[in-house]
């Protein structure tokens, strides 16, 4: 069997949404956005898309640090496709095989070792080739699969459809939730291996730090030491005073 897929490019997704979701913050800098009431439900929406990412690819499909409901994998993955994180497939593929596997190496496909733009956008262009060795039972899952095969068709007809119905709805519940989520996930791969910027609670191998500073922007992920200290954990916490709202949620919709 091919161990080798021919991945959809991750870059796809992300590009024109780094590229488009300027434009509603300049919108609201310059005072010319939506209606307050539409304002109102930004901040919810980001936080839908960013958990996403977090909640869905991070941590129920790459580390199954967590079982829920069909309803609710479908839910999050959905919302990590349409945060511009492409396929959950690739993703866990990356995330599993080589950052875990190979941190801080040449091996870690979005290590800051190769300075800043590196780890927080280049990287992306090296996912054609990407083995998916270490994600043999996501294989096996008929919902990954699917996605991993159609994320950049419902991420661009969603997103079509959307800016049909209304401008303002796709670019600000769609555009810019995605833009920020981006964001969130490339300052952890960006800042949460750079050791002076951090400290540590695990005496790991490798330069992962907790970035105190970092979490009000990444839902729980800045305690990045602690997730390479104890992997298997689904909070990532470990002081009692370090914050991981993702963790809230991941109480609410487990079901072991």
């Amino acid at each position: 069997m091919n161990f080798f897929l021919k991945n959809p490019p991750v870059w796809a997704s992300i590009l024109p949404i780094q590229i488009i979701g300027l434009y509603p913050i300049y919108l609201l800098i310059t005072g010319q956005a939506v209606t307050w009431w539409w304002q109102a439900f930004i901040p919810g929406y980001i936080c839908l898309f960013m958990l996403g990412a977090s909640a869905g690819y991070h941590r129920l499909i790459s580390h199954r640090h967590f079982q829920t409901s069909k309803t609710w994998k479908r839910i999050l993955i959905f919302f990590g496709i349409m945060s511009g994180q492409g396929s959950p497939l690739t993703w866990a593929a990356i995330h599993r095989g080589y950052h875990h596997r190979h941190s801080d190496t040449d091996q870690d496909l979005h290590t800051p070792k190769h300075g800043f733009w590196h780890s927080y956008i280049t990287w992306m262009f090296k996912t054609r080739s990407v083995s998916v060795k270490s994600v043999k039972d996501l294989r096996q899952d008929p919902d990954i699969i699917f996605a991993h095969r159609n994320f950049l068709r419902i991420f661009f007809t969603t997103n079509l459809i959307v800016a049909f119905i209304d401008t303002n709805l796709w670019l600000f519940l769609l555009v810019l939730p995605a833009w920020v989520s981006y964001q969130s996930i490339s300052l952890t791969t960006s800042f949460n291996h750079i050791e002076k910027l951090g400290y540590k609670n695990y005496p790991v191998r490798d330069t992962s730090v907790n970035c105190i500073w970092l979490w009000p922007l990444v839902l729980g992920e800045a305690w990045h030491n602690n997730h390479h200290g104890a992997p298997r954990s689904a909070s990532m916490t470990k002081r009692w005073w370090e914050i991981d709202p993702t963790y809230w949620l991941i109480r609410i919709i487990r079901k072991n």
